[in-house]
């Protein structure tokens, strides 16, 4: 396996479900989802697990809920990109046809090119996010004793950067005396398996004074890894010199950890056959241990808040570990050449081997939250029950599914009947940069049905939308 052909099948694969209008899974709450991406206040049961476990306390004492695969397996799925919708893709890749009739590829003029070059203006960033919570259970006993939960959920998530001067590279050729920085090149990519083990309690007697209710959460996660790509390190530019030779300089590190259930076959291993034996319990490449910890508090009947910070570890792979190093400069002068090419790729990729380890952090994110209840602000003016939210995010890190930009959002939920809620609300930040949710809810008391579109702005705009999402889900309540 040649791990750079493996880095772009990856990118193509992601930005080919977008293109069929299918996406990637973040957070497996739709009803987060719809409000915003918003959990650390609103989340209750075997939905806290995972945003606030401070919250499993505030469900109803010595209540059970559960969530499976059955009768909606809870499933989130997005996919998206900065620079690229289904109708650009179809302007500049699908190809014109000749005088003849023939589907020809597209010549670029002027205008094409600086149309195509402004797709950057508002970034470079892709990513896909899939995760399903695959079974949760909670239990809130008596304020004595707290509440219990257990979560089994899988995540399957990749992003990454583009550098710009790469676009730049392909618009213009390989231009005489000038330099092209990719250093901004960013990918990584894993699918995981995380098993918690969560507790709550309600504290209010250490604030009886200031608050009406406080309670505090911890989960303690086992997290498994399945499969890792990413690039660790990046420093590379390309010159092109007088004689259209190109100068390549480069210092890159890249990673890569397949689990051995897969069959993957490193370029490095010479001459040998791996068979592969995929199913629903494959051998883990990594492991990795992980906390959550919360409060949650009421202020009195009409004002709560959240905080929450989540994914506290790391994950460290050892199963078939590999490590692609390349550094030095490197010089080209003629790109015909099929070895040269050949040459090119390794200088960017560099040679590989296996490694005793490597460790990469779990997507360590700090979460803040504010609930207003409007109903009761306003008690007797308002039909139905109305939940007023604020939300905050803010990631330590840029592991998939995770970003340093702060994230700000504001959601509502009104309840004109109790068994029908519906939802929306909008993020500012993150790596989404814009974020529209909208869903509703279908409560029949046992069983519990969400649906959420986590870009509903992508529905409006069609095919000249850049990201979309779905999320559905259920729970049981005893």
């Amino acid at each position: 396996m040649k791990i750079f052909r493996t880095f772009l099948l990856l990118l193509l694969f992601t930005n080919f479900i977008f293109a069929q209008g299918f996406g990637s899974i973040g957070n497996a709450d739709a009803r987060s989802i719809a409000l915003g991406k918003i959990s650390t206040v609103s989340s209750r049961g075997v939905f806290s697990l995972g945003a606030n476990p401070a919250n499993l306390v505030l469900s109803e004492t010595n209540s059970i809920q559960l969530a499976t695969v059955f009768p909606l397996p809870n499933l989130n799925v997005f996919a998206g990109n900065d620079f690229l919708s289904i109708n650009d893709y179809n302007y500049f890749f699908s190809g014109e046809q000749n005088p003849l009739g023939e589907t020809v590829g597209k010549y670029l003029d002027a205008n094409d090119k600086e149309k195509f070059r402004d797709l950057f203006s508002n970034g470079t960033g892709f990513a896909s996010d899939v995760s399903s919570l695959i079974f949760a259970f909670t239990i809130n006993l008596n304020p004595k004793i707290g509440a219990f939960g257990f979560s089994m959920s899988d995540k399957v998530s990749a992003q990454g950067d583009i550098p710009l001067d790469l676009v730049n590279f392909f618009l213009d050729g390989n231009e005489v005396n000038r330099t092209y920085d990719l250093s901004d090149l960013d990918f990584k990519f894993w699918y995981l398996r995380e098993y918690s083990l969560s507790y709550a309690r309600d504290i209010s007697r250490v604030s009886r004074k200031y608050l009406k209710q406080l309670t505090a959460g911890i989960s303690i996660k086992l997290v498994q890894g399945f499969a890792y790509a990413g690039i660790q390190e990046s420093n590379t530019t390309v010159k092109t010199l007088d004689d259209y030779s190109i100068k390549v300089y480069s210092n890159n590190l890249l990673n890569a950890a397949f689990s051995p259930s897969f069959g993957v076959k490193y370029d490095f291993e010479g001459d040998i056959t791996k068979e592969s034996s995929v199913g629903f319990f494959n051998t883990p490449a990594g492991h990795g241990l992980g906390f959550d910890l919360g409060v949650s508090g009421k202020l009195n009947n009409i004002w709560s808040f959240g905080l929450s910070i989540t994914n506290i570890g790391s994950i460290t792979w050892d199963k078939d570990a590999a490590e692609y190093t390349a550094g030095g400069e490197f010089l080209f002068s003629d790109l015909t050449d099929s070895t040269m090419v050949d040459s090119l790729s390794n200088a960017f990729t560099g040679e590989g081997q296996f490694v005793n380890n490597f460790s990469t952090t779990l997507p360590t994110a700090l979460h803040l939250g504010v609930g207003m209840q409007l109903d009761k602000f306003i008690h007797g003016h308002f039909p139905g029950k109305m939940l007023i939210l604020f939300g905050f995010n803010q990631g330590f890190n840029s592991q998939p599914s995770n970003s340093t930009n702060p994230r700000f959002s504001l959601g509502f939920e009104w309840a004109p009947f109790n068994w029908f809620p519906i939802r929306s609300g909008i993020s500012i930040g993150g790596r989404d940069k814009f974020h529209w949710g909208f869903g509703f809810g279908l409560d029949a008391g046992i069983v519990e049905f969400n649906f959420a579109a986590s870009d509903f702005q992508s529905i409006v705009m069609a095919n000249d939308a850049k990201r979309i999402g779905v999320s559905l889900g259920s729970r049981w309540k005893f």
